[in-house]
Order: C-alpha cells, then sequence, then structure tokens
C-alpha cells in the first residue's frame, strides 16, 4: 500500500482516538452540534472496515508467491534430470524421432511458463514411463524412482500454478477498494472538521479543536501519533496577574 493511503488512514485513526479520549469525550457527548456524534461513529465503523481491508491487500502477496517459486524451480530441475537421461538412452538406441521430444537444454526449461511448463513436464514423465523398462534405460537415468519425483514435482506445481495471479488480482482488487473507501473517509474527516469548530464554547471544547487540528496536521505532514495516541492538548492560556 502506498504512504499516502497509509498516512491518510492513520491521520483518521488518530482524529478518531482523539473525540474518543477521556480528555474530550464529554466535550461532544450529548452536546450540540449532535451530528458530530453521528458522523464520528459513522467514521469509526467506516476506519475499522478499510483498516481490515488493507490489512487483507497486504497479506495477499509473499507466501503463495514463494511455494510457486519453489516447486516451479522443483519441477524444471526434475523434468530437466529425466529429459537428459532419456535423451542420452533415446541417443544410444537411435530412436531420433522420440529423441527430438526430449532433447532440451535446462535453460529452455526454465523459459517456460505455468500451463506450458507443465505440458512439458508431463511429455517428458509420460515417454519416460513408456521407455523406463527398455533394455539400458534404467542404467542411463531413467529409473522409477525419478519418474516418481518429476510426478511428484508435477502435482506440487499444478497445485499452486494458478495461485499468484489469484492473489495478484485479489490485492489489486483490494487496493482500489481501500483507495476509494479512504476517499470517502477523508471526506467525512473534512465534514468533521466543519463541526468541530462549533466545540468552542468552552475551554474544554477549544482544546479539542487545537487537538483535533494538531493530529490533522503532524500526520499529514508525515509525523505520526504513535499507537494512535492523541497528541498532547495545548495548554491552557494562563491569565496574567492584574
Amino acid at each position: 500500500m502506498n504512504l499516502r493511503l497509509t498516512k491518510q488512514i492513520q491521520m483518521i485513526g488518530a482524529c478518531i482516538n482523539v473525540a474518543n479520549s477521556q480528555d474530550y469525550q464529554a466535550v461532544w457527548t450529548g452536546n450540540e452540534p449532535a451530528a458530530f456524534a453521528t458522523d464520528l461513529a459513522t467514521l469509526q465503523t467506516g476506519h475499522a472496515a478499510v483498516t481490515a481491508k488493507a490489512a487483507l491487500a497486504e497479506s495477499a502477496t509473499g507466501g503463495a508467491g514463494d511455494a510457486k517459486a519453489q516447486a516451479e524451480a522443483a519441477l524444471e530441475d526434475a523434468a530437466f534430470l529425466v529429459a537428459r537421461a532419456l535423451a542420452n538412452h533415446l541417443k544410444k538406441t537411435n530412436n531420433l524421432d522420440r529423441l527430438g521430444k526430449v532433447d532440451t537444454t535446462k535453460s529452455e526449461i526454465v523459459q517456460l511458463r505455468n500451463q506450458d511448463l507443465l505440458d512439458k513436464a508431463t511429455a517428458i514423465r509420460d515417454l519416460a514411463t513408456a521407455t523406463q523398462a527398455e533394455p539400458g534405460a534404467t542404467g542411463r537415468g531413467v529409473t522409477v524412482a525419478r519418474i516418481a519425483t518429476l510426478t511428484a514435482a508435477l502435482t506440487a506445481f499444478a497445485g499452486v500454478m494458478n495461485n499468484p495471479r489469484g492473489q495478484i488480482v485479489n490485492r489489486s482488487t483490494l487496493l482500489k477498494e481501500v483507495d476509494t473507501d479512504t476517499a470517502a473517509l477523508m471526506e467525512q474527516t473534512a465534514d468533521l472538521d466543519d463541526l468541530v469548530l462549533q466545540f468552542d464554547g468552552t475551554d474544554a471544547g477549544k482544546r479539542f479543536i487545537e487537538a483535533w487540528k494538531h493530529v490533522r496536521i503532524i500526520v499529514a505532514t508525515g509525523g505520526h501519533a504513535p499507537g494512535g495516541t492523541p497528541p498532547t492538548p495545548p495548554a491552557p492560556p494562563v491569565t496574567p496577574p492584574a
């Protein structure tokens, strides 16, 4: 998630925490403008939802991609070993037709992606299975064990082959929703800015206004309220002695 969205979500959360703090909750609870309490509750619900969605978007990368890369590498290795064993055997037996199907390099296998890799490795496995019992095949590396290893690698790769694409699409969709939802929350926060200004009838209300503005400024300019803790409110003005 980009820095702009992160900062906006942090700022909205910090504003909510300021309003709900013990120092300022009494300022607006049951007092006019009553719309502040209603709108704050809506903002809080929306903020919780977008925070959860953002966390889900962030978790949509990593593990599945790593699993696919590992399965892909294992399949490439297993397919190459069996292909070279087959090529050696088929050269020795002068079976040029079948040799052309498996006489491949490691780089050619590595360049294959997803279904193409699966299809190529399956063809190598099937040819090895059909060839394994021929005289001399086992001694040239076309063994039951290597065929079994390739079969297991095929199964593993087929199980994760499409995961990263699904996760990328999912993450992209979620991030777009986070962006849209956060923009709506920013508008709601701006509306609350106007309502906050109306609590200026008491000293506590004035401190609330300043604390709210302070959170808006420090987060917007790159700071943050650690853990969502409200900033220290400005000290009340000191009246000089007469």
